[in-house]
């Protein structure tokens, strides 16, 4: 089966900071790491979904203007689940430093840059990340 979805990566430019999710424990995992990340509807464009899944877990309005697509489309399989996960990775350089979770996530840090990789418990999110961090170096 085919998912599709989004992952934005919100970034302090002025510090070097990467906002992450904490994400609860559940019978599959122990609580982890993630950027903003969130499903889309087949005919929902990817921006689209981008700037709703970002408003409702951290409670940031963004515009179109402000996403940057670093991998147009990023696609990985979860072969227990037997999904393959198709989504657009962007980034969006914000000057905030509070959020409002939604009830999805029980917590929210600003990492330095340095630290993200080690932070991620996901292999899918290192890998994206590394590509995100280029980007924001170029």
């Amino acid at each position: 089966m085919i998912k599709y979805s989004i992952e934005c990566w919100l970034y302090n430019d002025l510090e070097d900071r990467f906002l992450l999710l904490r994400c609860p424990v559940t019978h599959r995992h122990d609580e982890y790491w993630q950027p903003v990340t969130g499903g889309r509807g087949p005919d929902e464009p990817c921006v689209e979904a981008c700037l709703r899944e970002v408003l409702e877990e951290t409670g940031v309005t963004l515009s179109e203007e402000q996403l940057e697509v670093v991998i147009p489309e990023f696609s990985f399989c979860i072969p227990d689940a037997r999904i393959e996960l198709r989504k657009p990775i962007y980034l969006a350089r914000v000057r905030i430093e509070q959020v409002v979770l939604s009830a999805e996530h029980i917590g929210y840090y600003w990492f330095d840059a340095r630290d993200v990789d080690s932070q991620l418990h996901w292999d899918s999110n290192r890998e994206s990340f590394r590509q995100v961090l280029a980007h924001t170096r170029s």
